[in-house]
């Protein structure tokens, strides 16, 4: 009876069974996105690579495939930031136009089409939604975790980009989207608008589900977690998002004693 083996990956090439089963590319640069593409799992070796490096030169090769690789990843991440961006916006424009038809029903409902053109929108919303969640995840896993993905999205593309979002003060997230609203304030002499207190973060159940009186607590709250989780997501490899949300929801318990 034989075991099968397990493929592994190697900045240079796959590995089964202690051998060299293929090579990327002799060419450091070539070799990088090749193993970002490949889909097998990454090898962890006892043994030293240099020993089963098939080219020359294995530091300088080493040194120019991990800046290579860096490059490749950080190329990556803003193809996916961009996609990402496009795709709530996307979304929340696709969120309004289902509510429009379903809010002009009885207008509609006599035309043969309509029924089809809902379903059809509906279904296309939703492959959407599940395709921002999945990027979502990707690049904000953190910020994914205590928002919820869509919400996370939404946020990224309000921000113009995760490293925006990452490097504001706590005091912007939380008003981020509320801009015309603070505007009118601030232009107000008599003050006879209130200031706002959230913006996008509204669509958060911890803010939605909150006393009224307490809204403006639990999004200060919020906004303090959602800077600490851009920033891991931008600037770690950390996952801490779960715990970010439980410190959340314990701060949120203590308002209510």
């Amino acid at each position: 009876m034989t075991t099968s083996t397990k493929k592994q990956k190697l900045p240079f090439g796959i590995l089964e069974d202690g051998k060299l089963i293929q090579n990327f590319s002799e060419n450091s640069k070539k070799a990088a996105h090749q193993f970002l593409e490949s889909k097998i799992e990454t090898g962890i070796l006892t043994q030293e690579l240099k020993s089963i490096f098939p080219y020359k030169n294995f530091q300088k090769w080493i040194s120019e495939f991990g800046i290579a690789l860096t490059k490749s990843k950080l190329e990556n991440i803003e193809r996916d930031e961009e996609k990402l961006i496009l795709m709530a916006r996307t979304l929340e424009e696709l969120n309004h136009y289902v509510n429009v038809l379903k809010n002009r029903q009885n207008i509609l409902e006599d035309y043969n089409n309509f029924k089809t053109v809902l379903e059809n929108t509906e279904k296309l919303r939703d492959k959407l939604e599940d395709k921002t969640k999945e990027i979502a995840r990707k690049i904000a896993n953190n910020l994914s975790t205590l928002l919820g993905p869509v919400l996370a999205a939404i946020l990224i593309a309000k921000a113009k980009g995760l490293k925006n979002l990452a490097e504001m003060p706590s005091s912007k997230i939380q008003i981020l989207g509320a801009e015309k609203s603070l505007f009118r304030y601030l232009g107000d002499k008599e003050k006879k608008e209130s200031i706002p207190k959230y913006g996008i973060l509204y669509l958060s159940p911890f803010i939605k589900e909150a006393k009224k009186e307490n809204r403006g607590k639990v999004a200060r709250f919020l906004a303090a977690k959602v800077m600490l989780a851009s920033r891991l997501d931008y600037f770690s490899d950390k996952n801490m998002g779960k715990e970010l949300k439980e410190k959340l929801v314990m701060e949120i318990k203590k308002l209510g004693k």
